[in-house]
């Protein structure tokens, strides 16, 4: 009966654009959240994390909104896709591949206008999509809606590992089975860390400053076979201080290290997170946050490549 209801789905199925999933990340200072989307279908999958700037949430507009708490995800489902009548829905359910996942009772905020779900990122479902090639939102008996599943999984993975060093900077232990693996490779292991970076950061700071390991990433950005490291400042600290003095209300200084400077003269921007992430070439490039003055000067959430001057699109 399951696989007979999920064949009467998918032939009746909204069909989204054919696109693929990407995951767009912020950090306004009160906290840092990553979205994972075919973005303008109506559904995104957000985790969320007390930023290190630790902002007061009146201050930044946070105060209201829906968070879902460390090692959870929240769901979004937009009115295009569920009519706010009633303003609570019990008849959901995602099919992932011939697998339906009734979902639990979903509530309607007016204040955001979106439908909001919580779920730990440990749940089954979320295991399911990662490798999944149909992926269906049931209306109880009025409508069904299929998206994309291309990049689906990777998307998922980087929503987890944007959040989990910052939940586990603020003291969250990690639930069982969750189990994250990097994106790209840390800087660590047979890669030493240039003591160009430290000494940089010293004399930004004036004296020493601590570096944790969520501000740094490595990878051949300039494609001469050494790796080269991106430090971001929202998880740098002066000395005497408890936020980065690098960081403004939501920006925060970005510096990449290129090994064909000798990891001198740094490359420097403003941004809100920063990710080493493959570029449709094959080569790795950056993708990089902001706010709107930020991204009126950069293409945010592009992958960017080296140019031998500046990363461009």
């Amino acid at each position: 009966m399951r696989a007979l209801i999920f064949l009467i789905l998918l032939i009746w199925a909204g069909a989204a654009s054919p696109q693929s999933w990407e995951v767009r990340t912020s950090d306004n200072g009160g906290y840092a959240t990553a979205t994972a989307a075919v973005f303008g279908t109506g559904m995104g999958i957000t985790c969320h994390a007390r930023s290190l700037q630790n902002l007061p949430l009146i201050q930044t507009g946070w105060h209201e909104s829906t968070i879902a708490p460390p090692y959870h995800f929240h769901i979004g489902f937009s009115q295009a896709l569920i009519r706010p009548d009633p303003y609570r829905r019990n008849d959901i359910t995602l099919f992932v591949d011939q697998t339906g996942y009734r979902l639990p009772t979903i509530q309607w905020s007016e204040l955001v206008g979106e439908w909001n779900l919580i779920l730990p990122v440990t749940d089954a479902m979320f295991t399911a999509m990662q490798s999944a090639s149909r992926l269906v939102l049931q209306i109880g008996s009025e409508t069904a809606w299929e998206f994309p599943t291309q990049d689906m999984g990777a998307a998922l993975q980087a929503v987890r590992q944007y959040c989990a060093p910052i939940w586990a900077q603020r003291g969250y232990p990690a639930p069982a089975g969750f189990a994250p693996v990097p994106e790209t490779a840390p800087p660590s292991g047979g890669f030493e860390i240039p003591t160009q970076v430290q000494s940089f950061a010293n004399r930004q700071c004036n004296g020493p400053a601590r570096i944790g390991a969520s501000a740094l990433q490595a990878g051949d950005l300039d494609r001469d076979g050494q790796p080269d490291v991106v430090m971001d400042w929202s998880d740098v600290l002066c000395p005497g201080e408890t936020r980065s003095g690098f960081c403004g209300a939501a920006n925060c200084s970005i510096n990449v290290f290129l090994s064909s400077r000798g990891y001198a003269n740094s490359y420097g921007v403003l941004g809100v997170g920063v990710r080493i992430r493959p570029h449709p070439s094959g080569l790795l490039g950056l993708e990089i946050g902001g706010t709107a003055s930020v991204c009126a000067q950069i293409d945010c959430f592009a992958v960017m490549l080296w140019n031998g001057t500046e990363f461009a699109r």
